[in-house]
């Protein structure tokens, strides 16, 4: 076939941009993999979410917090902001520090670290009252832990410990299923936890670390 030397001249470019079309994607794809891989290090103009700064928890028209100064795990009315129940868990929460963690579970379930007696323990949404505690096989090590958690699906837990300084994810029974990361920052003021979505994102501003795992198999996405 005979080509024009404008005719030529299209099809060069339109190879050009077929090739500079396909290189973004590559670059975007290869981008990505390197956001989910555990551990991967935060970039230099990382800004935290605020939402991993204040986390607030929502459920059937009711917000829940804790009340470090207090030492109790509140319910409010999201409409009013009226106070609904007041908790001391079992048999009062123990809080040296500033770590107070509570986190509700995608089945529903609202749990209170109480870091002192180094164990978590659930609170019945509704009214407060204590249902249960849970700890891990192998005592957590230090004065006080866990110092954040996330209550995953299925009854198991994702603890990060300082002392030991370390991410785990635990079965329901307490037996620890997989370290996720033992090379935390020293400061556990360092350490965030947010919710995207079936995500849960550790953050260590210390390390400048970044980890996902999923809700509902516990497992880190790589």
């Amino acid at each position: 076939m005979k080509f024009f030397r404008r005719h030529f001249l299209i099809f060069i470019s339109g190879v050009f941009a077929l090739f500079a079309f396909g290189w973004s994607v590559f670059k975007k794809l290869q981008q990505s993999s390197v956001t989910h891989e555990p551990g991967e290090n935060l970039p230099d103009d990382f800004v935290l979410p605020e939402e991993a700064k204040q986390i607030v928890h929502r459920s059937d028209g009711m917000i829940f917090r804790v009340d470090r100064n207090r030492k109790t795990a509140c319910a409010f009315s999201e409409e009013t902001g009226e106070l609904i129940w007041e908790s001391r868990g079992e048999e009062n929460f123990i809080v040296p520090g500033v770590a107070f963690p509570i986190d509700l579970s995608p089945d529903g379930e609202l749990w209170v670290a109480n870091v002192g007696r180094k164990r978590l323990e659930q609170i019945d949404p509704k009214t407060g009252r204590f249902i249960a505690s849970w700890e891990p096989q192998e005592p957590f090590g230090g004065c006080c832990n866990p110092v954040r958690f996330a209550a995953l699906s299925g009854g198991r837990f994702l603890t990060v410990e300082k002392g030991v300084r370390r991410i785990c994810i635990y079965q329901p029974s307490g037996k620890l299923e997989r370290v996720v990361s033992d090379e935390l920052s020293q400061l556990e003021v360092n350490y965030y936890l947010h919710r995207v979505g079936n995500i849960v994102n550790i953050y260590d501003t210390g390390a400048k670390k970044h980890w996902e795992v999923s809700h509902d198999d516990a497992m880190a996405i790589s």
